[in-house]
C-alpha cells in the first residue's frame, strides 16, 4: 500500500513540474533593433482573453504592406528580429512576444491560444496602424507557426504566410520535445499532462496543429523547413504540404534542425523569404 502511495505522490509532483514546463520560460530580451539600425515603436495591446502583450512596430516610410512577425516556444521577438530583421528594407515590421514571452503577460499555453495573441496584433495594426495595414502577410516559427496557422484557417483574412520549422501533430512535438530536452517518455508523464489540459480547457490539442488547420489555409504559403529538424521531422512536413490547397512552396534547408533554418541556409535564406513576399504581398 506504501508503494502505491508513493507512487501516486511521484506521479503527482511530476505532473506539476510538467505543467510548470509547458508554460516556458520567460527569457529576457537580449535581441533589440538597434542592434541592426533600426527605429521601433514599443507598444502593448489586449487580447480577447485580457492580457497586455508587448510588441515592436517598425515603421517603412514607403510601404503600405506589414508583416506580422511570431516566435516560437521559449522564445521572444528579439530572437525572430535576428533571423528576420532583412525584410525592413521593404516592409513595415510587427514583432510581437506572445503570452508568457518578452514583455507580455501570461503563460504559455505551448500554441493553444497563441493564436489569440496574433488576432489581437492583426486588430492592433488595423486601428492604429490603417495605412501601413492595407495588406497584412504573417510568418511564425515553430509554435508561432502554428498560432498562424490556426488563425487563418478560421476565416481570417491575410495575403500570406511563412511558417518555418512547422509541425503536424501537437502531440508528436511535445513528445519528441520532452524527450530530447529532458528525457522524458510521453507515458505517463507527458501524455497525462496532455490529458489534463484537454480535459480543464476543454479543447482537442491536435486541432492547434497543422494536421487540423492545412487544408482550410488557402492564401499562398512559404513552408521552411529543416532536413535535420529531430522535432517536426520533414517525412511531416511533406504531409502537411500535400494539405495545403493554396498557392504553395516547400524548402527544404539542408543541414538545419529546428529553428535552425536562417543560420544554415544563408544568404539563399534571406532571398527565400524577400522574394515570397515580393511575390504575394503587394
Amino acid at each position: 500500500m506504501t508503494w502505491i502511495l508513493v507512487s501516486f505522490f511521484v506521479l503527482a509532483v511530476l505532473v506539476v513540474w510538467g505543467f510548470k514546463m509547458s508554460r516556458g520560460r520567460r527569457k529576457p530580451l537580449a535581441i533589440f533593433p538597434a542592434d541592426y539600425g533600426l527605429v521601433a515603436q514599443t507598444v502593448h495591446f489586449k487580447t480577447q482573453d485580457g492580457l497586455t502583450l508587448e510588441g515592436w512596430f517598425i515603421p517603412h516610410a514607403a510601404s503600405r504592406q506589414t508583416v506580422v512577425l511570431v516566435h516560437g516556444f521559449d522564445m521572444n521577438k528579439g530572437n525572430v528580429l535576428q533571423r528576420t530583421h532583412f525584410l525592413a528594407r521593404d516592409y513595415n515590421l510587427f514583432y510581437i512576444d506572445c503570452r508568457g514571452a518578452g514583455g507580455s503577460e501570461g503563460h504559455s499555453s505551448m500554441g493553444t491560444k497563441e493564436y489569440l495573441d496574433v488576432a489581437a496584433a492583426v486588430s492592433y495594426l488595423e486601428q492604429y496602424f490603417p495605412l501601413q495595414a492595407q495588406q497584412i502577410g504573417l510568418y511564425g516559427i515553430s509554435m508561432g507557426a502554428a498560432a498562424v496557422a490556426y488563425y487563418v484557417a478560421q476565416g481570417k483574412t491575410a495575403k500570406c504566410i511563412a511558417l518555418e520549422s512547422s509541425y503536424y501533430s501537437f502531440k508528436n512535438v511535445a513528445k519528441r520535445w520532452a524527450w530530447l530536452h529532458v528525457r522524458i517518455p510521453y507515458f505517463p508523464l507527458v501524455g497525462l499532462v496532455l490529458f489534463l489540459k484537454e480535459k480543464t480547457q476543454n479543447i482537442q490539442v491536435e486541432n492547434f496543429a497543422l494536421q487540423s488547420t492545412a487544408a482550410k489555409i488557402t492564401c499562398p504559403v512559404l513552408m521552411i523547413q529543416g532536413e535535420h529538424d529531430r522535432l517536426a521531422p520533414i517525412t511531416k512536413a511533406r504531409k502537411t504540404y500535400k494539405l495545403l490547397p493554396g498557392p504553395k512552396t516547400l524548402w527544404m534547408v539542408k543541414n538545419a534542425g529546428h529553428t535552425s533554418c536562417a543560420k544554415e541556409g544563408g544568404e539563399t535564406y534571406i532571398k527565400k523569404l524577400q522574394e515570397f513576399f515580393k511575390t504575394y504581398l503587394k
